[in-house]
Order: structure tokens, then C-alpha cells, then sequence
């Protein structure tokens, strides 16, 4: 029961998303809309913050169909593609709340894309390096994730695939 309130809340919240700027968004009407009480909200959730980065996570790997097996690149693809897709959800997100709280919905997803890079051994690195393994995922989580920002910012010029391309490079360049 708590797993479909948590799924309800996440789904209300991307619908209002739809039709309002962030700030515009009350716990109250995330509450009425799925039909709980405004307690409920905060037995699931923190924040409104809170919900958000939930409600991506849900968007992305129920709606899009993630699948833990998928290859890295096709993982970043569909995450770009979903968020060009639903660019008025991102529109109302980054366009009145500071940039941190996006990036702290997204970063949990192209992390989750990423490892699948370093755990299928796309990119083995150096016995010397792999104290570094750790430090180096992070480094390129944090750059893929503001890249993507800019990205949006820059109203998705480039192609999903230019982006995953280039990625695709660095990774390349930096394990040879």
C-alpha cells in the first residue's frame, strides 16, 4: 500500500507539472490530486523537493521502461530523449527553482546509467587506477549531470546521440 501512495503522489505531481510552474505547486493540491490527506504527503515524503527527486526516478524507470541490462549509452539516450520529451515538466522545474534541485533529481538517474559503464567492463581501468574508480564515476556523474543542465539551458540543441557521443569519446580517450 505504501509503494502505491508513493506512486500516486509521484504521478500527480509530473501531471501538475504539466500545468503549473514549480513554486505554483502546493503539497495541498499534490495531495488532493491523488486523492490523500496533506499527513499522508509527509509520511511518504519530506518535501516537495523530496517528491521530485522521486518522481523522476518513477518517470524514468517505470514510464520509459529502464531496464538494468540496457547498455550505458542506450540508458543516457532514453534519459535525454524523456527529458526533450517532457521539457515543459523541466521547463517549470528549472525555470523557478534553483538549478541544485534538479540536479539532485537527475544526478540518481545518470549515475544509474553510468555504472552500467563500469560495471560491464566498457571501460576497464589500470590495476594502479582502481583506487580511483570511485572518485573517477563521481568526476564524471557531476560533469554528465551538469552538462545535461546546460544542455537543457541551451533549449537541447545538440542530438541525444551527439551527447552520448561525446561521452562515449572521453570515456574512450580517458581508458584507452
Amino acid at each position: 500500500m505504501k509503494r502505491k501512495t508513493e506512486i500516486l503522489l509521484c504521478e500527480s505531481f509530473i501531471e501538475l507539472l504539466k500545468k503549473y510552474p514549480f513554486p505554483k505547486i502546493t503539497i495541498q493540491m499534490i495531495a488532493s490530486c491523488s486523492g490523500v490527506n496533506r499527513q499522508t504527503f509527509y509520511y511518504h515524503f519530506d518535501n516537495v523537493y523530496d517528491l521530485m527527486g522521486r518522481a523522476f526516478d518513477y518517470e524514468f524507470i517505470k514510464k520509459v521502461s529502464f531496464d538494468e541490462n540496457l547498455p550505458w549509452d542506450q540508458c543516457m539516450k532514453m534519459l535525454l530523449r524523456w527529458m526533450k520529451d517532457n521539457r515543459i515538466i523541466i521547463k517549470n522545474i528549472i525555470s523557478n527553482v534553483d538549478g541544485y534541485y534538479l540536479r539532485e533529481a537527475i544526478y540518481p538517474i545518470i549515475e544509474r546509467c553510468m555504472a552500467q559503464a563500469y560495471e560491464s567492463n566498457v571501460f576497464a581501468l589500470d590495476e594502479g587506477d582502481r583506487m580511483d574508480e570511485e572518485f573517477i564515476q563521481k568526476f564524471m556523474t557531476l560533469g554528465i549531470t551538469q552538462y545535461t543542465l546546460e544542455w537543457i539551458e541551451n533549449n537541447y540543441k545538440e542530438t541525444e546521440t551527439d551527447i552520448v557521443d561525446h561521452i562515449f569519446l572521453i570515456l574512450k580517450r580517458m581508458y584507452g
